[in-house]
Formats: C-alpha cells, sequence, structure tokens
C-alpha cells in the first residue's frame, strides 16, 4: 500500500450496485456488487457468484442514485466458493 492510498479516508458503507460491460456479442452483461467503502479514488466491493471475472474488460459501476462511473479492476481475492473481494479504481478519479 503506498502513501496515496494510505492518506485516503474510508467510508464504510453496504450498497448494491451493479457492475456491467459488455460480452462478445456486444449485449450488455451485469453483475451484481455490494460495495463495502469508497475512498477518493476507487472502491472496494464483494461479487458473489460463479462468473469469473476478467480484469483487462471495461466496466461501469451502474449506481441507481449516481449514475454510470467507469472503473478498472485492479485487484481481486477469492475468499471464499463463489465470493469474490475486488478493488477497483475510478476511472475519473
Amino acid at each position: 500500500m503506498n502513501d496515496k492510498q494510505r492518506d485516503q479516508v474510508r467510508d464504510p458503507t453496504f450498497h448494491n450496485v451493479e457492475l456491467v460491460t459488455t460480452d462478445a456479442s456486444g449485449h450488455e452483461k451485469t453483475y451484481p456488487l455490494t460495495l463495502r467503502d469508497s475512498s477518493g479514488i476507487g472502491v472496494g466491493a464483494m461479487y458473489i457468484g460463479k462468473e469469473v471475472l476478467n480484469p483487462k474488460c471495461d466496466y461501469l459501476l451502474r449506481d441507481a442514485g449516481a449514475g454510470d462511473r467507469k472503473v478498472r479492476i485492479m485487484w481481486t481475492k477469492q475468499v471464499a466458493d463463489f465470493v469474490l473481494m475486488m478493488g477497483m479504481e475510478l476511472a475519473d478519479a
């Protein structure tokens, strides 16, 4: 963890959103996420499901109250069967 990350104030929340991408045929694919915390540069989230999320894909974070934000998956960690913890960087941060 670098100083920039360490200096960010964390705001622990649990808020349901969707992670949105497109499949090979161009159709929208959504994954339910629970945001755990957020900072000025990114968000931490939990995904429960069988799909493998590819960090190289383009994603939008869809929040009914805040609209769509472009995100990049920076790290993932499988913490249980079908449970993935992840950190995402906000593209506009």
